[in-house]
């Protein structure tokens, strides 16, 4: 084998290892290569497998000195070459058709997905703005409500009335200024304080409490109740009470309202004294006295001591007014009021009362009988005397006064002890008339 020959079968021989290796891929890809192409993938790889196989032969045939027709070599190699290059041709020219169909599509995909993406974004952009949109109906919202809570608790803080709401477990969830003036305790404190701890009354924990009668279906609660503060300070106050519902209707506590009527108490008080009492000496008037005098009429049977009544009469009383003018002789009348409470002790006199012009009256508890001698007369004197030695007076005070007694076996009215104890008194006067001359005074005398 010359030098040709042998250069000729290395390089056939590298070559047939190229065509090995490339038949080795070929199979490996196989499972990947697309249905279309299958069947032009096997063919290629079969054509390979012939030129392995001439390279093959050629090679033996080299080594062992075999006379090979080189027309027929040459003839199967430039067939197998031409049916290869027709093969890659055909897999090329296929494979650019099925990368351009791709990039179409792709293309067409990817004008679609703009196209979307456009009408996404416009969405997005409208969804946006409308959320814009709410967000600052709704920040608006939000500064109203804010402003209307302001107002809604300036309002409750500015009304005259204590406020407060109680949940139904008697906790106080809110109060205004009002309330917690009235209470005397801070606002801070008052959150979350059972409400019987803040303002304590009779109720409390029973079924005449508020927030009780209203979970038992009452619609409106009003009442006047005594107080207590912490401090211990009482405070009359008009409660109402209204159910408090949250914003599903139902009923979580209530609202209380506490209006303080300390003045309009104290108002009733006065005037219901002053239904009772004279004005000008501060005794029981007509009305009073006649009232009190009823009330123990009735029960002088049960008492061991007896029922007495003085009745009195300021003496030269229109001669005061005559030369002294009638400021004077008020004077004489609270004076004469001064001295009657001054004489009687509180255990014995049961009332004391002008009823009318210069005529008084005392309903008394005595063991003594009615008499001149009688203690109270003599007190009465005294002091009496002791006014009218008080220097720079005008004029001289004086009573006539009577005492009688109030008899069980033979029961009356008011109207007819006051009648008997006129009498005496008169009797009293009359005689002190007829007196005078002699004892050259204006002394008094009982009967």
């Amino acid at each position: 084998m010359n030098t040709a020959q042998l250069l000729s079968s290395i390089l056939i021989f590298v070559g047939a290892g190229f065509l090995l290796a490339s038949i080795y891929f070929s199979l490996h890809l196989l499972r990947d290569v697309p249905a279309a192409f299958l069947a032009k993938w096997r063919v290629l790889i079969g054509l390979m497998l012939f030129f392995l196989c001439s390279y093959l032969v050629f090679i033996v045939g080299q080594f062992r000195q075999i006379d090979l027709s080189t027309e027929l070599v040459v003839g199967a190699v430039f067939f197998g070459g031409a049916l290869f290059v027709f093969l890659i041709l055909n897999l090329t020219e296929n494979t650019v058709t099925t990368i351009r169909e791709g990039e179409r599509q792709l293309r067409s995909a990817r004008d679609l997905l703009e196209i979307r993406v456009a009408e996404r974004t416009e969405q997005l952009q409208q969804a946006l703005g409308e959320l814009e949109k709410e967000i600052g109906e709704h920040r608006m919202a939000s500064v109203a409500l804010e402003n209307t809570n302001a107002e809604l608790l300036q309002v409750l803080n500015c009304a005259a009335e204590g406020i407060r709401v109680v949940d139904r477990n008697f906790i106080i969830q809110r109060v205004n200024r009002t309330f917690a003036r009235m209470s005397g305790v801070a606002e801070e404190e008052l959150i979350g304080m059972p409400c019987h701890v803040a303002f304590k009354n009779a109720a409390c924990h029973t079924p005449d409490c508020s927030l009780e009668k209203i979970l038992r279906g009452a619609r409106y609660v009003e009442s006047e109740k005594s107080l207590t503060r912490k401090d211990g300070k009482v405070l009359p106050c008009l409660v109402t009470a209204f159910p408090y519902y949250d914003k599903e209707g139902e009923l979580i506590g209530i609202v209380e309202g506490f209006r303080d009527i300390s003045q309009r108490k104290e108002m009733e008080n006065m005037l219901k004294e002053m239904s009772i009492t004279d004005e000008l000496t501060g005794l029981l008037n007509r009305r009073g006295f006649l009232s009190v005098a009823e009330k123990h009429l009735l029960l002088v049977d049960r008492v061991e001591e007896s029922l007495y009544l003085l009745y009195a009469d300021l003496d030269n009383m229109k001669g005061i007014n005559d030369n002294f003018g009638h400021d004077t002789g008020d004077l004489a009348l609270v004076e004469a009021a001064d001295v009657l409470k001054s004489t009687f002790r509180k255990a014995d006199v049961v009332g004391i009362g002008r009823l009318g012009g210069d005529e008084f009256a005392v309903l008394m508890f005595s063991s003594f009988a009615p008499s001149c001698n009688h203690p109270v007369l003599q007190r009465l004197e005294q002091h009496i005397a002791a006014r009218n030695q008080q220097p720079g007076r005008r004029y001289e005070l004086s009573m006539s006064v009577g005492i009688v007694r109030y008899d069980p076996k033979h029961p009356c009215s008011v109207e007819e002890f006051l009648s008997q104890g006129d009498r005496v008194m008169y009797q009293c006067k009359n005689e002190k008339k007829n007196f005078a001359p002699a004892a050259g005074n204006d002394g008094g005398a009982a009967s």
